[in-house]
């Protein structure tokens, strides 16, 4: 008798240090067996009547079914929903069930109720979904990007130079209105330059062609004026995969940091930097005019929330830094690692995140 005393003490103990809620209920949801995980989790306590989860508590029943989803489906032993607490809100939680009968009362048939509190599961689910979203939102944008960008070259640049051709002959054929002629050629051309220059920002095929840092050097080479010198320093172990996601992302980021040093702090000299060893770091710094990050995101919020997404694409975090007139500078940390994949292939945007400073 002491052993079975023993045993039972031991079992009783073991229920208590267990991390997962255990809850035993008669027939009439009368709590004879909680252990403190589930209290701390549920609230209830012993002798309590427990409250039908959320989904039970809608769901439709014929008369004399069992109202309990797990009591009623002997093949279903786990189910997911939300299960009321005593503080009258709810928690979710994973739930599995089995059955205790009696040996003294063949009758007794208590429900066994293992619960687990899914809250953080259901958040990383819920990361995890959001990010694959906005995966492939960016895949999708890329796409769009490329469609246009033939479009533009295949249809309107191929159109306009037609014209250019016809006002060629036009012109040999009237003399006497060679003035205006030449000047409706040059609109045509001017026009035909933005086109091909609307397309290859759409689209820069270079990028999937020799790679990330030829690409960048192109752009720059196209933005480099007299009153605006950009300089460009690599240092990396190895050149990133010509036809890699994550050099898209790259690229963009990159695209749209000298966008908005150009347009809005009106630079004169801005640096960029690509170092990849263990992890890459690709900076954007200029001498513009700077702001105060806060009054830029309320009134031009779309370019920043772009680099944000594509930097958690990267699993990487974006850093921005500026003040009135003491310039800006744009900071994308990532691992290297997943800037040679191709394509992109890691759950990415664990620990995204962006700040102002």
């Amino acid at each position: 008798m002491p052993r079975i005393q023993s045993d039972t003490q031991r079992l009783r103990e073991l229920f208590n240090l267990l991390n997962d809620g255990v809850i035993v209920m008669d027939k009439n949801r009368i709590i004879v067996f909680i252990n403190p995980a589930a209290t701390r989790i549920t609230g209830w306590e012993l002798d309590d009547v427990i409250p039908y989860c959320t989904y039970c508590q809608n769901r439709r029943v014929v008369q004399g079914q069992e109202r309990c989803f797990l009591a009623s489906q002997p093949n279903q032993s786990y189910f997911e929903s939300e299960l009321p607490t005593k503080q009258g809100d709810v928690v979710p939680v994973g739930m599995s069930r089995t059955f205790l009968s009696s040996s003294t009362d063949p009758e007794r048939r208590d429900m066994v109720i293992t619960i687990r509190d899914v809250t953080i599961e259901r958040q990383a689910k819920e990361l995890a979904l959001r990010t694959q979203l906005s995966q492939r939102m960016l895949e999708a944008q890329e796409e769009e990007r490329k469609r246009l960008s033939q479009e533009l070259h295949d249809g309107i640049s191929q159109t306009l130079y037609g014209i250019s051709l016809r006002l060629d002959h036009v012109m040999s054929q009237a003399p006497r209105q060679l003035a205006f002629l030449q000047e409706i050629q040059r609109q045509v051309q001017l026009c035909a330059h933005e086109v091909r220059t609307m397309s290859r920002s759409l689209y820069p095929a270079v990028l999937y062609d020799i790679g990330l840092t030829a690409a960048i050097r192109t752009l720059i080479e196209q933005l480099t004026t007299p009153e605006r010198v950009i300089d460009f320093h690599v240092d990396t172990t190895r050149e990133p995969q010509e036809r890699s996601t994550a050099a898209a992302h790259v690229y963009r980021i990159v695209q749209e940091a000298l966008h908005n040093a150009i347009l809005h702090g009106r630079a004169t000299h801005i640096h960029i930097s690509l170092v990849c060893h263990q992890d890459c770091e690709v900076s954007i710094a200029d001498n513009g005019r700077g702001f105060h990050p806060p009054a830029l995101a309320d009134t031009d919020g779309y370019g920043l929330r772009n680099m944000n997404e594509r930097a958690r694409a990267l699993e990487g975090t974006l850093l921005i830094q500026s003040a009135p007139l003491a310039g800006t500078q744009v900071t994308v940390r990532f691992p290297c690692a997943v800037l040679l994949e191709t394509p992109l292939q890691s759950a990415y945007a664990k620990k995204g995140w962006w700040s102002y400073e």
